[in-house]
C-alpha cells in the first residue's frame, strides 16, 4: 500500500540524516539534505518540515540557527506519495554524536514510553489509554530524576506531566499527515465524545478504540517550553510539584521527540517505520 511507500521514503530521508549532520553548519542544510532525498524518491513533504536545536518550538518555520556541539536536532520529516498518502516520523539526534547525561537521561524517558506505548498497540484499545500510558511513563521517569514530586498516577491525574508533554501521543495517519482533521473530530472522535478541557488531556486529536487497519503515529516528547513553564498562573498551580532547580541541570535539553508509524492489524501492530532506528 501507498503508506507503506511513503513510510519507506520518510526512512531514507532520515537515513540521509547522519551524513548531513556531519558536514551541516546549519539547521536548513540537514533539511535541504533530507528533502533532496523525498524528492529522489519521486515524492514531496508531507507537511512544512521540522529541522530545529529548538525542539521546545513544536513547529519551527526558520532553519539558520548553526548547530552547535551541545546541541540536540529534532528532526520531524515526512515523505508525501503522489496521490497523498503521507509518512510521518521524528528522530532527536545529538549533534556531535553523543548525549549529555542529562540528555541521555529524558531521552530514555521518551523512548520508554514510545517503545511501551508501541506494544499496547491493538484493534479495541483505547487510543485515550495510550496517550495516558505515556503520560505515566513520562511523569515516572521526571520523579525518579526528581523533576517531579510526588506519585506519578497523581501527578497525571493533576495534568503536572503536561508541563513538559503538552500534546496528545499522536494522530491518525494516511491522506494527508494528519487524516481526515479537516472535518474536526468527527474523524478522531468516536460519536457522543468531545474534548476534554484538561490540561493533559485537551490537545489529544484521536479519542476513539483502534480498528483493524487504522495507522497511527505514536509521539511521546519533552520539552521546556518558556511561554508555558513561564506562565504565572501555570507556575502558581504547579509550584510545588515541580523541582526548579533541580529542572535547572537539564536546560541542554530543550526538547525531545520520537514518533513512528503503526499500524493497527489483526492480532496487534505493525511499526511500518521500524527500520530506522532510535538510537
Amino acid at each position: 500500500m501507498e503508506l507503506r511507500q511513503a513510510a519507506q521514503a520518510t526512512i531514507k530521508a532520515h537515513q540521509a540524516r547522519s551524513r548531513a549532520i556531519a558536514a551541516a553548519k546549519t539547521e536548513a542544510e540537514v533539511r535541504a539534505a533530507m528533502e533532496a532525498m523525498l524528492i529522489s524518491e519521486q515524492m514531496t513533504c508531507a507537511y512544512t518540515s521540522i529541522v530545529t536545536v529548538h525542539g521546545e518550538v513544536l513547529h519551527n518555520d526558520h532553519y539558520h540557527h548553526p548547530l552547535e556541539p551541545g546541541d540536540l536536532l529534532l528532526i520531524d520529516v515526512g515523505a508525501e506519495t503522489a496521490t497523498g498518502w503521507a509518512g510521518d516520523v521524528t528522530r532527536t539526534w545529538a549533534v556531535s554524536g553523543n548525549f549529555s547525561p542529562t540528555q541521555q537521561a529524558i531521552y530514555d524517558v521518551v523512548l520508554a514510553a514510545h517503545d511501551a506505548c508501541i506494544e499496547a498497540i491493538a484493534p479495541g484499545v483505547e487510543y485515550q489509554s495510550i496517550h495516558l500510558l505515556a503520560a505515566q511513563i513520562v511523569a515516572q521517569g521526571l520523579v525518579d530524576l526528581e523533576i517531579l514530586r510526588g506519585n506519578p498516577e497523581d501527578l497525571v491525574a493533576q495534568d503536572a506531566h503536561a508541563l513538559f508533554f503538552p500534546h496528545g501521543i499522536g494522530h491518525l495517519l494516511g491522506l494527508d499527515v494528519h487524516d481526515m482533521e479537516d472535518l474536526g473530530d468527527l474523524a478522531g472522535y468516536a460519536p457522543g465524545r468531545k474534548r476534554s478541557d484538561r490540561f493533559g488531556l485537551k490537545f489529544l486529536r484521536l479519542h476513539r478504540p483502534l480498528e483493524t487497519n487504522m495507522v497511527v503515529t505514536i509521539e511521546p516528547g519533552f520539552y521546556q517550553v518558556p511561554a508555558l513553564l513561564n506562565h504565572p498562573p501555570t507556575r502558581e498551580k504547579y509550584h510545588h510539584l515541580v523541582n526548579w532547580d533541580r529542572l535547572q541541570q537539564f536546560a541542554d535539553v530543550r526538547g525531545i521527540r520520537i514518533e513512528d508509524d503503526v499500524l493497527v492489524t489483526a492480532t496487534g501492530k505493525e511499526v511500518l517505520t521500524a527500520e530506522l532506528e532510535t538510537r
